[in-house]
């Protein structure tokens, strides 16, 4: 009975024994979505907002004044041969963005709500060192400014609004 009762301990002690290392704050593996990030990703698109509206933390505005304009063109994001298999047109943004993992490295999550720096999208728009592929836009530069990233980032940072 002692024995089983030491040999017990032993197991339950060496269960918090790990260092943490690749894993993030929520204890996932680094680059895997929650689920409770991904729960609410398939929201009903949002009308689109009237022409010539600010840019705003929203999927339909940031597809009106950044997507449509930037990325969903013949040659890149646009339309059924979109470059990466990801097409950015109206309608297709969100299934191809929340919670989907890159197609060029599994380990990379295009967007991750509440998470912009883990954000791929986020990583391919700054340029960030060590990017996997070419900054994007992929005709830049000029590439987006700092204040149009930010409001991409603020998106997710909020758990991309339709």
């Amino acid at each position: 009975m002692r024995l089983a009762a030491a040999a017990a301990i032993l197991f339950i002690a060496a269960c918090g024994a790990g260092s943490g290392e690749g894993l993030d704050q929520n204890g996932l593996p680094l680059g895997q979505a929650s689920a409770d990030a991904c729960a609410g990703a398939g929201a009903p698109p949002a009308p689109p907002p009237p022409p010539g509206a600010p840019l705003a933390p929203t999927l339909a505005s940031i597809q009106a004044n950044v997507f449509s304009v930037n990325c969903a063109i013949s040659g890149c994001h646009g339309g059924a041969g979109a470059q990466q298999g990801l097409r950015l047109d109206p309608g297709f943004s969100a299934g191809n963005l929340i919670c989907v993992h890159s197609s060029q490295n599994s380990a990379l999550i295009r967007v991750i709500p509440g998470d912009p720096d883990a954000s791929f999208l986020i990583q391919k728009l700054q340029g960030v060192d060590g990017l996997l592929g070419e900054r994007m836009p992929a005709d830049g530069p000029p590439y987006l400014t700092t204040a149009t990233v930010n409001v991409i980032r603020q998106w997710i940072q909020d758990g991309v609004p339709p």
